[in-house]
């Protein structure tokens, strides 16, 4: 394995996460460094090739590492998230270093999502703005005393499916057309003891759901193109009253993406805006 690195001004990020984060790629990190004036970014590749045809259109370098060393290529501290005021997101794999988050934090979920070859750490904004709609979504239920089930289409490193199992939702479900996603999400289901969730190799573009099971909430933070060709499919698994959050969409395929939801017979959604990223909120009548 080979990765490319580029140091570049934080006022790129944007074009860099368009780049990198919004073609599919589940191998790229970008990280804000220290003063925040600077971001490095780091695109993981299978043959130096790919590696070397990145620098030759970008510049940068290239260096040869280990699948394993993945993580301690990671900048070594990331700075934990926040959202709402229910969860906290950290990088740290260390159950003693996890034990004193939580004691710092008593009243937050800790969720260990160590930096490992798959997407979905909680920095990026689609998977932030997923979070947040989780979050609201299962205080919603909490209120009103109801429980409720999840399914994460794209799960990666199984962030949202572990965060809906730490807010109250079972059963859980996630599954990825990746392989080494797969195997990374079910080391992270047992890092954070969510025994109710579990997660499955699958395609969504091939994926049905089981006999006549229908889905409190469905997350799908993917791209816009699979968004589009699989919207009917998941409308359908919805259940009544039930919530369909997708992301991973650019901002240019946004009337795109609502174009196929409103044939679907989706209501409006709640829009919300990252960056050059966008998020929809719907809710099934």
């Amino acid at each position: 394995m080979h990765v490319w690195s580029k140091l570049s001004s934080t006022k790129w990020r944007d074009a860099w996460e368009e780049r990198f984060l919004g073609l599919g790629q589940t191998n790229a990190v970008i990280q804000e460094l220290p003063g925040g004036k600077s971001i490095r970014v780091d695109v993981y590749c299978n043959h130096e090739k790919e590696a070397l045809a990145i620098a030759e259109q970008f510049g940068g370098r290239v260096r040869k590492v280990k699948n394993e060393n993945w993580a301690a290529m990671a900048p070594a501290k990331r700075r934990p998230i926040k959202i709402r005021d229910t969860l906290l997101i950290s990088g740290e794999a260390d159950p003693q270093q996890i034990k004193q988050l939580q004691d710092a934090h008593p009243a937050r979920q800790i969720l260990s999502i160590p930096a490992e070859l798959a997407f979905g750490t909680g920095d990026h904004a689609t998977t932030s703005t997923c979070l947040q709609i989780l979050a609201d979504i299962a205080k919603s239920h909490r209120r009103a005393g109801r429980d409720w089930s999840m399914l994460d289409a794209g799960t990666g490193t199984g962030l949202l499916a572990i965060a809906a199992a730490k807010l109250g939702a079972a059963p859980v479900e996630g599954f990825d057309f990746d392989p080494t996603a797969v195997s990374v999400a079910r080391r992270n289901l047992k890092r954070n003891k969510t025994s109710c969730a579990s997660i499955y190799e699958a395609d969504l573009n091939q994926w049905q759901p089981a006999g006549k099971t229908l889905w409190d909430v469905i997350t799908a933070n993917v791209f816009a193109d699979v968004l589009t060709e699989n919207l009917m499919k998941l409308s359908h698994a919805l259940a009544p009253g039930g919530h369909l959050i997708l992301s991973g969409i650019l901002l240019e395929y946004e009337e795109a993406v609502l174009a196929a939801a409103e044939k679907t017979g989706l209501p409006r959604p709640e829009s919300l805006h990252k960056g050059q990223w966008l998020t929809l909120h719907y809710q099934n009548t």
